[in-house]
């Protein structure tokens, strides 16, 4: 019962990653931009409502180590 937050946290790119597979679909532009909002909507939910039950100090650690901007700095600091 403790991991099923942390598995809506890591789940939630799971429907990001699917809308990477709706071009290739055969349906219609109208059906693929409403999968589009559905997928988006629901995992921001799936992180949000994760987030909620997980805990802000976790969400802290996870949002630090996640940062792009972070990323590239310590690229530079590696180069120098």
């Amino acid at each position: 019962m403790k991991r099923i937050p942390y598995y809506l946290v890591f789940g939630s790119f799971i429907p990001y990653l699917l809308i990477f597979a709706l071009p290739f679909l055969p349906v219609s532009g109208s059906l693929k931009t409403g999968l589009i909002a559905l997928l988006v909507i629901l995992g921001e939910g799936m992180f949000w409502i994760g987030g909620v039950f997980v805990g802000k100090d976790v969400m802290t650690n996870y949002r630090k180590k996640l940062s792009p901007a972070k990323w590239f700095k310590n690229r530079r600091k590696q180069e120098n």
